[in-house]
């Protein structure tokens, strides 16, 4: 992400997000950014297969912990997509996107099927959100759900804090 910024400022010559939405970039270019600012975005959805650090950071975190991860990191990623990636480099959002649905949908069923797996509460609770921003992230990328993609993020803490308030004797 950081070569991305220093680029986008060697080009433009500011990192205005408004100035960089209304600049044009090559093909070759956006790919490049794209790849760049996908790569750090996806470790914050979180996407498969960076998406390792989520679930073991929920089971060591302590519940104010865990309700934070839950809360901020993943739905920055998903902003830094619907905000920077999509609209910024719109040739090479639409050339990835089937790189994108692929490793969600595989993601989907493996994260879902490790929490079915899963006999300790907290555990379930750590893998569940993987599975369900992966939704999200197919929802961001199809162009006619871009505007629901938002409301899913949104949902997607609020059912994870009502079951961690509920249930603090595993944390």
């Amino acid at each position: 992400m950081l070569l991305a910024i220093l680029l986008i400022l060697l080009q433009t010559g500011t990192t205005d997000s408004q100035i960089s939405l209304t600049t044009e970039w090559s093909e070759r270019r956006q790919i490049f950014l794209w790849i760049a600012s996908f790569a750090s975005f996806a470790v914050k959805v979180p996407m498969v297969p960076v998406h390792i650090w989520s679930p073991e950071a929920h089971v060591e975190a302590p519940t104010a912990g865990s309700v934070i991860l839950a809360g901020i990191p993943s739905k920055l990623g998903t902003h830094g997509f619907l905000r920077f990636s999509i609209p910024m480099f719109p040739e090479a959002t639409l050339r990835s996107t089937p790189f994108i649905y692929t490793p969600s949908a595989i993601a989907i069923i493996y994260t879902s099927s490790t929490t079915l797996r899963q006999i300790d509460l907290k555990k379930i609770i750590a893998y569940s959100p993987v599975a369900h921003m992966n939704l999200v992230t197919i929802s961001m990328f199809s162009r006619a759900a871009a505007v629901r993609s938002p409301i899913l993020s949104y949902g997607h803490t609020r059912p994870k804090h009502v079951c961690r308030a509920c249930d603090t004797s595993t944390y």
